[in-house]
């Protein structure tokens, strides 16, 4: 059963089961679209899961508000801007991180909010997004982060999740660029006018 989306064509996209999407374009952009394929987990009965290493649960909680895509039960964040506050954000779990830098509490943390999905019954389909992949590498150098995103989209593969990376290419060089892209299955390239080139394997553009 494929993760579908319309935030990226005009069209619907259906992702397999185990698809990693790099989405890449400038930063405001490639972070609202994330969201975008993020909020639609709600019309399939699926769960979200956002790492957000540029803004706190609060701000993320009214983006999917929004998009009238909130649901505390199907959603959990991981907060890693290092900012302090509740384990819960209007009833959604929070498991906060003191710096985007923190691979290994990142790994830990979603692999603790899956685990609590799945005691309740809403862990069996989960996209997961991960905004973004340029803040992480500000804290970290590039093989470290190609590591922790071979691990990371490997763990997807093999639990038939959905994940959807955020980076910004014009922050970097291109072999980091080259380096990071190498890790995904697909890759949607936003363009200037809003316009997604989607190249790569694993779905199907309908």
């Amino acid at each position: 059963m494929s993760y579908e989306t319309t935030a990226l064509a005009d069209g619907t996209v259906a992702f397999d089961e185990g698809t990693s999407l790099l989405v890449s374009g400038s930063s405001m952009d490639i972070q609202e679209r994330l969201y975008d394929v993020l909020s639609e987990a709600a019309d399939g009965g699926e769960t979200a899961v956002l790492i957000s290493t540029d803004r706190g649960a609060s701000e993320v909680v009214r983006a999917f508000r929004q998009r009238d895509a909130f649901d505390p039960g199907r959603m959990g964040f991981i907060d890693c801007t290092g900012r302090e506050g509740p384990e819960e954000v209007d009833g959604a779990p929070v498991r906060r991180l003191g710096s985007p830098g923190d691979l290994t509490g990142m790994s830990l943390e979603f692999a603790k909010l899956v685990d609590r999905f799945d005691d309740a019954g809403a862990g069996d389909r989960v996209r997961v997004g991960l905004a973004s992949i340029s803040t992480l590498l500000m804290y970290t150098d590039v093989r470290t982060a190609f590591r922790f995103l071979h691990v990371f989209t490997s763990r997807i593969r093999s639990g038939g999740l959905f994940g959807v990376f955020a980076m910004d290419p014009g922050m970097h060089d291109q072999q980091t660029v080259n380096t990071v892209r190498a890790v995904f299955d697909c890759e949607a390239r936003i363009a200037d006018d809003g316009g997604v080139d989607l190249r790569g394997s694993g779905f199907v553009q309908e």
